[in-house]
């Protein structure tokens, strides 16, 4: 398994659990050398050099979840709009959270989240 995927699936099941927020966990690489942030996430799904500092990019979590929109017309309940549907398109949710790590020197500076999903 991927480093990432097994990372992805450990912060997922983090959820369900109490114990030290994402923030909090992330902290502790602050200090770390660049080779740490790799043998624990993988690759980076982005990188960019900018003068002496270098960002790398993580998606940490990421799940699209489709919900069906409109009543049925002539059917069961709701529905995506098939089979005799109203025909009205489904409201897909997004929920991410994306690490990024400024590193100086090969060494972890800082860290910022983005995302809605970053608990």
């Amino acid at each position: 398994m991927r480093p990432i995927y097994a990372l992805a699936l450990g912060l997922g099941l983090a959820g369900c659990a109490t114990g030290p927020s994402l923030d909090t966990r992330l902290a502790s690489y602050i200090g770390a050398p660049e080779a740490t942030l790799v043998a624990q996430f993988g690759v980076p799904q982005r990188q960019i050099k900018v003068g002496d500092i270098t960002y790398l990019a993580y998606t940490l979590r990421y799940d699209a979840q489709s919900m069906p929109m409109g009543p049925v017309w002539g059917g069961w309940g709701w529905g995506p709009g098939w089979g005799g549907y109203g025909g009205l398109p489904a409201d897909v949710q997004i929920y991410s959270c994306e690490a990024t790590f400024a590193l100086q020197g090969g060494k972890v500076e800082n860290y910022t989240l983005r995302g809605n999903d970053c608990r």
